[in-house]
């Protein structure tokens, strides 16, 4: 019976993995990162301030998934594709990918997709995927709005400190929405199915394997899932060799280091997956029809994959707080200490890519 229940539940949850429009971690699995990560920052005054909103960036963590999936076509089709890299597109191992994202462009249109037979490679961001890039772009934006608080009025009476308006206000404010939402971006890099081409198994027998290890099996985590997160990052980051992703120079290579530690994971999670039948991909009259693999329940898949999914995450939370850190020291570490605004950013504006030039359809 309870295999019967799996079948059905992973029937369900393949429509939702169909596409490379793909989420990673979930909801409790991009909250608990982003939050572990404010227990990792480094710098006391930043970490201090921070302790109050680890709820507030847990969310913004989760607005690429929730709020960003449902806005106007022309802004998910360009928002779709910032969660994951997949470098078969064009031949290149991961660890060799150029990080000039205007040159890959250059460079690769019109080339043969690696990937796709007799497919010429039209847009890359949209067909290779673009994460680290988005990364990146959410870091710049967020020492931005910091570095103008330098010459900015802080607030000086508790009227200042709710005045949404008030400058100094308004670019914090902004420095710690792109903060929070760029630890969406960090997390995914840390899930091995979003630097993987077979991002959902099909093409290895594993099909449905997305939802199943980043949600479904992280739901079975008890309530000490980020103490967990925490104590592993921190083992991590005392390793001179496995913390060296934290210590490359810039944020793409940050990304791109992080990305292929990832991506050399994706053997050993299809070696765990405790599937009882192999999913089935077929093509009928031009579709591919797929039947997800039956598996053990998820409660059972979380044993197996607790210590991975644990370590996935803790690389991402310690990269995130690295970066924080770094965004902090960056604005000239100021003080923070007369910003006590209750704004809350339930639904940030949608930001579109700024590596790439994003060509529109004239209106009819």
């Amino acid at each position: 019976m309870k295999y019967f229940f799996a079948l059905v539940l992973f029937l369900f949850a393949s429509t939702l993995f169909i596409t490379e429009n793909t989420f990673a971690w979930g909801g409790r699995g991009h909250d608990t990162i982003c939050q572990s990560a404010v227990f990792l920052v480094k710098n006391k005054t930043l970490k201090d301030f921070l302790r109050n909103k680890p709820n507030m960036l847990g969310h913004l963590c989760n607005v690429p998934d929730i709020y960003w999936r449902g806005l106007s076509p022309e802004q998910t089709k360009e928002g779709n594709p910032t969660h994951y890299v997949e470098s078969e597109a064009l031949g290149i191992p991961l660890k060799d990918m150029p990080l000039d994202m205007k040159a890959l462009i250059e460079k690769y249109t019109g080339k043969e997709d690696q990937l796709k037979t007799g497919t010429k490679i039209m847009s890359l961001p949209h067909e290779m995927g673009t994460n680290w890039w988005r990364a990146n772009q959410l870091f710049e934006m967020a020492i931005l709005e910091g570095k103008k608080l330098k010459d900015l009025v802080a607030p000086a009476n508790s009227k200042d400190e709710q005045n949404d308006d008030l400058p100094y206000n308004k670019h914090l404010y902004n420095m710690i929405t792109y903060m929070g939402v760029m630890g969406h971006f960090v997390g995914d890099n840390g899930q091995p199915l979003h630097t993987n081409a077979d991002y959902d198994g099909y093409e290895s027998g594993h099909g449905g394997i997305h939802a199943y290890y980043e949600d479904l099996c992280v739901s079975f985590f008890e309530a000490d899932l980020s103490v967990k997160i925490v104590k592993k990052a921190k083992t991590i980051d005392q390793n001179s060799k496995s913390n060296q992703f934290t210590r490359e120079k810039t944020v793409l290579e940050q990304m791109r280091a992080l990305g292929v530690i990832s991506n050399n994971e994706v053997k050993e999670l299809f070696k765990l997956d405790p599937i009882i039948t192999k999913s089935i991909l077929k093509e009928e009259k031009g579709m591919k029809i797929k039947t997800p693999a039956v598996r053990k329940s998820p409660a059972e898949g979380q044993k197996v994959f607790a210590n991975l999914i644990v370590t996935d995450m803790a690389r991402s939370a310690l990269l995130l707080a690295k970066m924080w850190d770094d965004i902090y020291v960056a604005i000239g570490k100021p003080d923070f200490k007369a910003y006590k605004s209750y704004r809350y950013p339930l639904t940030p504006d949608f930001v579109m890519p700024d590596y790439y030039e994003i060509k529109t359809e004239p209106k009819k």
